[in-house]
């Protein structure tokens, strides 16, 4: 298992790097409804649906804008292998296939929960399933560290939804309006969290038909047509009426 090693000069090249892939690839990132109140003394698990490459990069970037937490963030240990840049700004490997192996990152995984300090992001989906597949499958690691770690932590499940609208670029969506504090007695099982989840989505998704877009996180450049108006405007080729 590859652990996090995390590195101020990679965070420095990391960020600005990212940002600019942001808002080239999209038209804006918004985080809808307040943020819960979460209490600075626990440490804080995320668990998001999983449905695009870019979740584990939406939650980095989320991090570093509103909760400003020391992020550990959960993949695939055959990608890590190839991308191990990505353990310099808080990726750790785990390997599902073989049980000893995944054992040892969800014992990591419950480590880190015990550092107020740490942010932990898990999918407990495991694999990509787009936004609307129900159910979403959640697989069970998420109970087994909380078993492991004993101790009590903040629980915030995270929904996330890209969607193309008035752009040639997607929006993406997030969206986290419950957190809950539980340790291995008070958790209520994955079934429930998938639940819970399943719920915040539906939520998200009709705050996007409202047209709802609460805090830009990222902005992205405007759309094609607004700058080609803007250039229009600034030459004087607008037809007059």
């Amino acid at each position: 298992m590859t652990p996090a090693r995390h590195s101020h000069w990679a965070q420095l090249v990391f960020l600005p790097y990212i940002l600019r892939q942001f808002r080239k690839h999209f038209r804006g990132l918004y985080f809808l409804g307040p943020m819960p109140e979460i209490d600075p003394a626990l440490p804080l698990l995320i668990t998001p649906n999983h449905s695009t490459w870019w979740d584990g990069f939406f939650v980095y970037i989320l991090n570093r804008r509103l909760l400003k937490r020391k992020v550990h963030l959960m993949m695939l240990e055959d990608q890590l292998a190839k991308y191990g840049f990505f353990s310099r700004i808080g990726a750790f490997g785990i390997e599902p296939g073989l049980p000893r192996k995944a054992y040892d990152a969800l014992r990591y995984s419950a480590e880190l929960l015990r550092d107020p300090a740490n942010v932990l992001c898990i999918f407990p989906q495991g694999v990509l399933r787009h936004f609307a597949a129900r159910p979403l499958q959640f697989q069970r690691g998420v109970g087994r560290i909380l078993e492991i770690c004993g101790g009590d932590v903040n629980l915030l499940p995270l929904g996330i939804r890209c969607e193309l609208l008035i752009d040639q670029r997607p929006e993406a969506f997030f969206m986290a309006d419950r957190i809950f504090r539980v340790n291995h007695d008070s958790f209520q099982g994955i079934e429930w969290l998938e639940a819970e989840v399943e719920a915040l989505l539906q939520r998200l998704s009709r705050r996007i038909l409202d047209g709802d877009r609460g805090t830009v996180v990222v902005r992205g450049r405007e759309p094609m047509n607004v700058r080609w108006d803007t250039l229009r405007r600034r030459f004087g080729l607008t037809r007059k009426r």
